[in-house]
């Protein structure tokens, strides 16, 4: 035959094979050299590995290697080193001869700015590789550091979808802290044990801590690395956070304390691991705004270390107004020195841009893909391939494979070889216009159940395991998969995942393996009319686009027959997939992105197809799963998502429902500062709720909302005296009517102390909340005696019916009013209650915590030593910021704790000033400018008493410039800024002895009210201000301060302060108080 090769006839002539070394052999025969060897299997001329498979021989396979990418490789794993070379042991850093030990939080005592974590922004188009790249990065890394189980290299990857409204929110990220939790809970026994042991350790995220709890509400797959923590977390702080039905948290976590939580979290795992982690974000783009946020957090964090942060995203899909560039914009300026006193390292942020690759890459790769070695034997094929893809990695594979499957490329199966035979411009007639509708015809040319496998994940965002696959793709949520069927989905998961359709994670789960891969399913989904529900065996979901231009072409009544059909089967299938996650997603907290995926379908599917309670009621459950991750943006979308499609007569049929949607849409949009939106709501709820109990929540926020708007705070009183008197409770206005409200309450307290009040008992009355409101607007536009008397109509309600969560806050602004007009006995002892009325209501800490802060900071400080309020202020502070506590709270607290440090004469070492930076930062952060003058003005205010400042009373130092600041405020915020700035600059000049800027800060300050709520400020203040003026009247500068330090020494008897001013003009020697700072 012609396929009898020479060497069988060697054979049958029994011919021994040739020596080369024998000179001599009589069976050597000229020109069939070589050709006397023993008869090979055909693999042997066929050097794929599947050339013996028949049925594999004319498939496509690509090089795993990548191309054209060696520089940006070398740049990323420069990043890595970086960090790797001052890795020495465990949780040492050394650098050079320096060695800094860190503690079992992994916080190192002094922060090196030059050790810690790198970030990467890598950019690119879509298909150009950016996964690739990374990947060969991690595989490169972990080769060349040679890691084992007991110093493994982590990697954790996530990717954001276009399909942002079924997408959790943080789901990205979520997917990186499940990752590294599975790997890290899978090492080796010993470093598996000694992270369980750090963790226990850490007093912010180990047993029974607040951390614990926020950490497992907001990434549940966390489960398997704090397994040994959680059932301490479960019995105490995780349990404060649960309401009784066990799924979301009473006072729902707030963004700071998600941010602080996973910062805190990344920290203690990154000081335990031996080898830098390696963190792998994609598809940034698409990211949500919580995720932006908590992003913009962990990259410009200080105290983080041993991680590279690798951002990967789409250049032409973002502009200069995306969130994203700001983000990028905000951690360059953070950790490359825009800030100058918290930059990290000048290097520590790269940016890589990549690009397509060259025509001579490109044919190198196809020469490769076809085994034709030298580039040169492609050159025609190659140039027609990139004059369609322009050198796009993925638009290239795609475009041979298309041409592999149109038989322009074939392998010739006789000569062992690939082959084509059409000239270049036949073959870029024979590509597709792009890379979509090269899918579509790839996914057209597999199985049915292949291509109804993909059409299902399609409509899911996220990795799928097997066990959900098998529900996804049975007929209905209630059947049984038999043997032959779950061989039917593997068969499809292999053929899928073979093809490049499907990315296996593990063997079990499976994701589709391109954003572009889902888009063409979706946009496939629209030509599919043969679906039919009765079978398991799904046919084709694509129809050819022939097919298509035919069907279009045809009869008008006929076409409309089959997309009505198509549509009908569409909706099934939606509505099948939606049951299926719903179901899933309520059996675990670690599955609950399925309810995200499932109420999106949902929301997006024909009204008349859906059960419309049902619908609200779903799109309730998952926004309060949303505000629990502290994403109160996603939760307000869910919400307004429902009202989007549905008629108001409607809604209001299930009149529970709908009152519980409104109100939680109002809260919710007052929240946001969607004040108009709010009050459009408001409007219905008032125009459609039954009763007054169920107009209250709409009228309370009615009141904040005109309010908040206008700052007019004084009309805010009036019309909120107005919504309480609608609820029968007569507040007056005149005096004699208060002195009568007072023996009124005489009465109900039976001549008991205000301490009493501690014992009464906890009730569900929203009133209170009403009453706080109000009382605040009251004292706000400083009318004491309203205040008085909302708290004396508030108590003798409590009295009654008990007391609402937030009564605690109603008398601790009763002792504050009390306090300021010199009643300090009575403000005391109101202070003591109000703080132990907060045990009461041990799981509300935001409300917890504002009370002490207000307690401490009004009240109790008045007559205790300030050193007291110091620490109950700090620790106010770190519970605001992880309740979610108003944002004027969570700064003030600090604002407090400043002023009583000062005020108390503690060391002005170098903690304080990282405090004071750190909480810039977080001004930064929440916008709030006025606040960040504040800090500033702190800052230099220690730093020139620290200095040797050559005019140490002026603010023009590196962290405060006076005249800078007064030109940026606006009329309120710089007559404030002005009051503080000359307090100090006062203290200063005493200090120093300067009588000019006494004289001017005199000067500045003498039109200032001598009361302040405030009392470590008010304190700070008057003392000085009282030193200064009669220093300078005794020396005889000036008399004109006289009367200004009379005034200031009655105001200091009238505020309980008596011991502290002894003092007059003719005395020698002028101590107002024991007032010291001590400089390191």
């Amino acid at each position: 035959t012609p396929q009898l090769r020479i060497e069988h006839l060697a054979l049958i002539m029994h011919l021994p094979p040739h020596d080369d070394e024998d000179d001599e052999d009589e069976h050597y025969i000229e020109g069939a050299h070589g050709t006397l060897a023993e008869q090979k299997d055909e693999a042997y001329y066929d050097d794929r590995s599947d050339a013996s498979d028949d049925i594999e021989k004319g498939r496509l396979k690509f090089p795993k290697e990548l191309y054209g990418r060696e520089r940006e490789l070398k740049i990323l794993q420069n990043c890595y080193g970086e960090i790797a070379l001052r890795i020495d042991g465990g949780n040492q850093v050394n650098l050079g001869e320096k060695k800094i030990e860190s503690d079992a939080y992994g916080k190192e005592e002094e922060p090196d700015p030059y050790e810690g974590t790198r970030v990467v922004f890598l950019s690119g188009y879509s298909g150009v590789g950016k996964s690739a790249l990374v990947n060969e990065f991690v595989k490169r890394t972990r080769s060349k550091y040679r890691t084992t189980d007991e110093s493994p290299i982590i990697y954790a990857s996530g990717k954001y979808t276009e399909m942002t409204t079924a997408s959790a929110p943080l789901c990205a990220i979520s997917e990186v802290i499940g990752r590294m939790a599975s790997d890290l809970s899978k090492m080796s026994d010993e470093t598996s044990n000694s992270m369980m042991r750090k963790i226990r350790e850490s007093a912010l995220i180990g047993p029974a801590t607040e951390c614990s709890g926020v950490l497992l509400s907001t990434f549940p797959a966390l489960l398997p690395l704090m397994g040994d923590t959680s059932r301490g977390v479960r019995g105490s702080a995780l349990s404060n956070l649960l309401t009784e039905g066990g799924s979301s948290p009473a006072t729902p976590p707030s963004m700071n304390a998600v941010k602080e939580c996973t910062k805190t979290l990344f920290s203690v795992i990154g000081g335990a691991l031996q080898n830098p982690m390696i963190i792998f974000l994609d598809d940034l783009q698409w990211g949500d705004q919580a995720s932006i946020e908590l992003l913009l957090f962990l990259l410009s964090c200080t105290k983080l270390r041993n991680i590279v942060f690798i951002c990967a995203y789409r250049s032409n899909e973002v502009d200069e107004g995306h969130l994203l560039m700001k983000l990028i914009e905000d951690v360059t300026q953070a950790r490359d020195g825009g800030d100058k006193d918290i930059a990290i390292h000048p290097n520590s942020v790269e940016r890589i841009d990549l690009f397509n690759l060259s025509p001579e890459v490109i044919a190198q790769l196809i020469a490769d893909s076809i085994k034709k070695g030298d580039a040169k034997g492609v050159d025609e094929l190659a140039h027609a391939v990139y004059q369609k893809t322009m050198g796009n990695i993925f638009f290239t594979k795609q475009a041979l494979e298309e041409l592999v499957r149109k038989n322009v490329i074939f392998y010739d199966v006789m000569c062992f070889e690939w082959r084509w035979i059409v000239s270049k411009v036949e073959v870029g007639n024979h590509l597709s216009h792009d890379v979509i509708a090269m899918l579509k015809d790839k996914i057209l040319h597999l199985s049915a159940d292949a291509q109804h496998l993909l059409l299902v994940m399609a409509y899911i965002p996220r990795a799928l395991d097997v066990s959900i696959l098998k529900s996804l793709m049975a007929k209905d949520k209630d059947s049984v998969y038999d043997t032959n069927t779950q061989l039917t989905l593997m068969n499809a998961l292999t053929e899928a995942s073979d093809g490049g359709m499907l990315f296996s994670i593990d063997s079990r789960c499976y994701i589709i393996a391109h954003d572009l891969i889902r888009q063409a399913c979706l946009d496939g989904r629209q030509n599919s009319d043969r679906y039919s529900s009765s079978s398991l065996r799904r046919s084709l979901i694509f129809t050819p686009d022939s097919i298509e231009h035919n069907a279009n072409n045809g009869g008008g009544e006929e076409q409309d027959q089959r997309n009505a059909v198509a549509e009908e089967n569409q909706n099934e299938l939606m509505l099948h997939i939606s049951h299926v996650l719903e179901d899933f997603g309520s059996k675990a907290p670690a599955n609950e992105w399925c309810l995200f995926v499932a109420v999106d379908i949902l929301n997006h599917i024909q009204r008349e197809k859906t059960n419309m309670n049902d619908l609200v009621k779903l799109n309730l459950r998952v926004a309060k799963i949303a505000r629990n991750t502290g994403s109160i943006h996603k939760e307000n979308e869910l919400l307004h998502e429902v009202l989007k499609h549905s008629e108001l007569t409607v809604m209001w049929r299930e009149y529970d429902l709908a009152l519980e949607l409104y109100n939680a849409l109002i809260v919710s949009d007052h929240y946001l500062g969607f004040y108009f939106n709010a009050m459009l709501l408001i409007k219905e709820v008032l125009q459609s709720a039954r009763s007054l109990d169920d107009k209250l929540q709409a009228y309370l926020y009615q009141l904040r909302c005109k309010t908040e708007e206008t700052r007019d705070y004084s009309q805010g009183f009036i019309d909120g005296v107005e919504i309480l008197n609608l609820y029968g409770f007569g507040i007056p206005t005149t005096m004699s009517n208060i002195i009568k409200e007072e023996l009124k309450l005489k009465v109900a307290l039976r001549n008991r102390s205000y301490s009493s009040l501690a014992k009464l008992p906890v009730k569900d009355e929203p009133i209170f909340e009403l009453f706080m409101t109000v009382q605040k607007y009251a004292q706000w536009s400083s009318n004491v005696n309203c205040v008085k008397v909302l708290s004396l109509k508030s108590i003798k309600h409590a009295i009654r019916f008990g007391m609402g969560r937030h009564f605690p806050t109603v008398i601790v602004y009763f002792a504050a009013s009390l306090a300021v007009q010199g009643k300090v006995k009575n403000a005391q002892e109101l202070g003591s209650v109000s703080i132990s009325l907060c045990d009461k209501i041990p799981h509300d800490k935001e409300i917890s915590a504002s009370v002490r802060m207000k307690a401490h900071g009004n009240v109790l400080s008045q007559l205790q030593p300030f050193c007291n309020s110091v620490e109950p202020l700090l620790r106010c502070h770190e519970d605001l910021k992880l309740s979610g506590g108003v944002v004027d709270n969570v700064l003030g607290s600090m604002m407090y704790y400043f002023d009583s440090f000062f005020a108390a004469g503690l060391q002005l070492d170098s903690l304080l000033e990282s405090k004071l930076l750190l909480t810039e930062k977080l001004c930064r952060s929440l916008g709030r400018p006025g606040f960040l003058a504040n800090f500033q003005i702190y800052r230099q205010f220690v730093d020139n008493l620290r200095s040797k400042a050559e005019n140490p009373a002026e603010f023009q130092g590196k962290a405060f410039q006076e005249e800078e600041a007064v030109n940026r405020m606006n009329s309120n915020g710089r007559k404030m800024m002005l009051r503080d700035s000359s307090s100090y600059r006062l203290q200063l000049a005493f200090v120093f002895w300067n009588e000019n800027v006494m004289h001017q800060m005199l000067e500045r300050l003498r039109g200032y009210p001598l009361s302040d709520q405030m009392v470590a400020r008010l304190h700070n203040r008057l003392c000085f201000t009282g030193l200064a003026a009669f220093a300078l009247c005794q020396r005889k500068v000036t008399t004109s301060f006289l009367k200004l330090g009379k005034d200031v020494s009655d105001h200091c008897v009238l505020c309980g302060w008596p011991g502290l001013v002894h003092i007059s003009p003719g005395n020698d020697v002028i101590l107002f108080q024991p007032l010291l700072y001590s400089s390191a």
